[in-house]
């Protein structure tokens, strides 16, 4: 039931980010807060007090259960700072409220019908409508008892803002910030966990110590100074393999033993992306890059060579912090996207019936910048009088742009001399204008139109790629495919508000600032906390973050060859996207459920088996050094940090339950594993660790990043 509704619309604000405001609380908090929930009466009920944990427990034949929600508190004179939260019961509709006001405390006192209950615990007041630094908020909702199936009237509590937000469509009032808890150190941990898994290619034991000590804001800037990861340069490669290259498998091997697979294959990039997202210093780029590279999407299926894909990929990285239109540019006039999408010597209209090829002028408004339907801010489709939505562009503005993109050609390879008509195939470097090819008739684009003016090739598609990047749906349509690929696959519409209006200002008047940008959605209440418990939260474990989450996991030292060899069996082969909507739609939906969640697109029966598969053979298996791959160092684990702790089974559990599923591993599932691994002998601590990490990584939450 509502009390005091003009001081509860005072908290209803929230905080953005997790960032700034005060010093962090130093005290570790005593109490843990408990939910439990009566599926039969259809309430929730929340409590510190160990001896209500014992008697609910024992009612569990009356329908009381743990829903495994839990939240720290302090205790009484632990925080100076803490105050006393007021327990109520209205026996009229048994349900319990909970206060840290004093003043809501007094009027309740004189509400005919509550029941004063005493102090539950101690926790901060709301400052100004958010929490301080080091403190979560705690968020209540209200069921009046009016909506359908809601049952009777009972207020529920949440520390996750997804959670929170979810029960507006169940008939709940959301009645905004209650109060402020404290943060546990195993709490931090979590949360850093779950950083670690958004912002790298996965945690490790030390790597979640030194971050917990670093601090979220910290490890961010370190992450932004680190120097870029670099992909081998490589020297232009004919696209038709000669005779001569071949591969010679007569031992030893020689840097160029395998000519054909060197080459004339996506190998030795695919190799040294595993190497160094597994091992490099730069993860937040590296991550980031490896996000963008299925935005701008370029494949092995138009693009076969390695000494373009690599240059591509460098680009990617060494822009991934920068501005986003900067970004277009350079992804427009880099050779391999020429090639890929045609842009590459396409000319202008001719009286033989040649027309501008439109493929990258369809590509760049569908799928890089706006989406096919306009968009509101919080990345809903807006619709017209018709109620149906409104496309985002005509098929004249993507003619107009097509005119745009002609008159580019392949860069002049090193050694060769300028042509002054179009070059031939070279994927690497910038492409170069050809004025004689370029189309400088009118061009309708988003909204306006180019000349007739005779403009450049360059000059038109600076005016052309400035139209695309101001337009309104770019924010939105850019923001939403980054959180998903960086947090949840189903983000709320007001996640994506909140870092779209960082894309539209970065706070400094600047629009597109990927750093900003990438700091939003890193650091939005919606990302961060110890544990997230809304059912369609997070996104599927794509096979790349699987294998590299589970090398990083034993700190890997490895050369990447056998992670090339292991990840191309589960659905996923990277730099090869089978076509230019990437491995998997980012709309995909997963039928039983009716939720986005892109990557479920590839992920079957059959690629579900070959994770299990990996994961024996990884854990278990035998990774030879390989002699097929010149200055090979093969893969090396390291155990010590769960076999240090694998005697004792409980211990080994909650080191496994932190990295690998940052605090939600199933009570069901845990005590499966326990079982298995209490059967390997306690001198084997190897062998238990073994057993541990194999069952995490086949174990059904794994599948899921949360």
């Amino acid at each position: 039931m509502r009390v005091n509704s003009a001081l509860v619309a005072s908290m209803v604000a929230t905080t953005v980010t997790i960032l700034g405001g005060a010093t962090a609380q130093a005290a570790e908090p005593a109490a843990t807060i408990v939910e439990f929930f009566n599926a039969p009466a259809n309430k929730y009920f929340i409590t510190s007090n160990p001896a209500d944990w014992a008697l609910l427990d024992q009612y569990a034949s009356i329908g009381w259960k743990r829903t495994g929600v839990t939240f720290s508190a302090y205790s009484q004179g632990q925080d100076a700072s803490a105050l006393p939260v007021y327990r109520f019961y209205a026996p009229s509709v048994g349900s319990h409220f909970f206060t840290v006001s004093a003043t809501e405390r007094d009027q309740l006192a004189l509400i005919p019908g509550f029941v004063a209950e005493g102090i539950a615990w101690y926790a901060m007041p709301p400052s100004s409508g958010s929490c301080a630094a080091g403190t979560v908020g705690l968020y209540r909702t209200f069921n009046n008892g009016a909506a359908a199936g809601n049952g009777p009237a009972n207020h529920r509590y949440f520390e996750d803002y997804s959670f929170y937000q979810s029960y507006a469509a169940k008939g709940y009032a959301l009645e905004g910030l209650s109060m402020c808890l404290p943060q546990s150190t195993a709490e931090k941990r979590l949360d850093v966990t779950r950083l670690l898994k958004q912002a790298s290619f996965g945690p490790s034991p030390a790597e979640i110590d030194r971050v917990t000590t670093l601090g979220t804001t910290a490890w961010l800037t370190e992450q932004f100074a680190a120097t870029a990861s670099q992909y081998t340069p490589r020297d232009y490669w004919p696209n038709t393999r000669p005779d001569s290259c071949i591969n010679d498998t007569t031992l030893p091997v020689t840097p160029t033993s395998y000519c054909a697979r060197d080459n004339y294959s996506m190998f030795p990039t695919q190799l040294e992306f595993y190497k160094q997202a597994i091992t490099g210093n730069d993860q937040l780029r590296q991550r980031v890059a490896w996000a963008l590279s299925q935005f701008f999407v370029i494949s092995s299926t138009d693009v076969p060579l390695s000494y373009g894909m690599g240059d591509y990929q460098q680009m990617l990285r060494d822009n991934a912090f920068g501005n986003f239109r900067t970004l277009m540019e350079k992804v427009t006039l880099h050779p391999a996207m020429g090639r890929f999408l045609d842009m590459a010597n396409n000319r202008k209209a001719t009286t033989t019936g040649i027309s501008p090829n439109e493929n990258y002028a369809r590509e760049i408004l569908q799928l890089f910048t706006n989406g096919v339907n306009l968009l509101n801010d919080d990345g809903s489709e807006k619709q017209g009088p018709d109620g149906k939505p409104i496309e985002a562009y005509t098929q004249d503005e993507i003619k107009g742009f097509a005119k745009v993109f002609t008159g580019w050609t392949y860069p002049t390879r090193a050694g060769v001399a300028p042509s002054a008509g179009f070059n031939g195939q070279n994927l690497a470097g910038t492409m170069e204008p050809r004025e004689i090819y370029h189309d400088t008739t009118a061009k309708d684009l988003l909204g306006s139109t180019i000349g007739p003016a005779n403009g450049t090739a360059y000059a038109d598609l600076t005016v052309a790629l400035d139209n695309a990047f101001s337009y309104a749906n770019v924010p939105p349509f850019f923001s939403r495919f980054m959180i998903q690929k960086l947090v949840t696959g189903n983000p709320s519409p007001g996640y994506v508000q909140r870092v779209a209006t960082v894309f539209k200002n970065n706070g400094s008047g600047i629009r597109g600032d990927l750093k900003a940008v990438i700091t939003a959605i890193l650091t939005d209440i919606e990302a961060r906390g110890a544990a997230k418990f809304e059912p369609t939260y997070g996104h599927m474990n794509e096979p790349a973050l699987l294998v590299t989450g589970l090398a990083r996991a034993l700190s890997a030292k490895t050369d990447g060859y056998y992670f090339y060899n292991s990840s191309n069996g589960l659905g996923q082969t990277v730099f090869s996207a089978p076509t230019v909507f990437n491995y998997y739609s980012p709309d995909y939906v997963v039928p039983s459920v009716n939720v986005n969640s892109p990557e479920f697109g590839i992920f079957n029966s059959t690629t579900a088996l070959s994770r299990v598969n990996f994961a024996n053979s990884a854990v278990y298996g035998t990774i030879n050094i390989s002699t097929a791959l010149y200055g090979a160092t093969g893969t090396q684990f390291d155990w010590t940090p769960f076999s240090s702790v694998a005697a004792d089974s409980n211990a080994l559990l909650d080191r496994v339950n932190e990295v690998m599923f940052a605090g939600k591993l199933s009570a069901a599932t845990r005590a499966a594993m326990k079982t298995a691994i209490d059967t390997v002998p306690v001198s084997d601590t190897t062998g238990r660790a073994r057993a541990a990490l194999y069952l995490a990584v086949a174990a059904p939450e794994a599948q899921i990043l949360r």
